[in-house]
């Protein structure tokens, strides 16, 4: 059976350290939405650290989904899951169109889905996909 492969589920924090054209599924919460370049900046304080630090942050570009994203998705605070594209950042990109220095200077996302997360139990979420990924490393070990 031929068809896309699936996306891997991670962490926004996570996402540096991912291959380019990785296709990807995380969680975030809008910082701010650069209407100019159709750019959401997302963030999520995970994994927490001591003392607290700003969180992660990455630019997604909506602009291929502009016509299905909606309003309350666009809205700062909101939490959205993303589906897309680990794509690298042109070193050329003017510093204004990049966002907020806070995020990752190297990538950013292209977004293909871009929908409400609705009620998140953020520490329910952050546990549950912590511990599965960490099934799905033991299982690749054993392999």
């Amino acid at each position: 059976m031929n068809g896309p492969l699936p996306s891997n589920r991670c962490f926004l924090s996570d996402l540096p350290s991912l291959p380019i054209d990785s296709k990807i599924r995380f969680l975030g919460c809008v910082r701010t939405y650069l209407i100019r370049t159709g750019h959401l900046v997302l963030e999520h304080n995970y994994p927490h650290r001591e003392p607290p630090q700003e969180p992660a942050s990455v630019l997604v570009d909506v602009n291929a989904v502009l016509e299905s994203v909606t309003a309350e998705e666009l809205r700062v605070g909101a939490w959205v899951t993303v589906l897309g594209y680990v794509r690298r950042r042109k070193p050329s990109e003017d510093a204004e169109d990049a966002g907020p220095a806070s995020v990752f200077p190297a990538i950013y996302i292209e977004a293909v889905l871009v929908i409400p997360a609705g009620a998140v139990s953020l520490g329910e979420y952050e546990r549950i996909l912590r511990d599965s990924l960490e099934v799905e490393r033991r299982v690749r070990r054993a392999v």
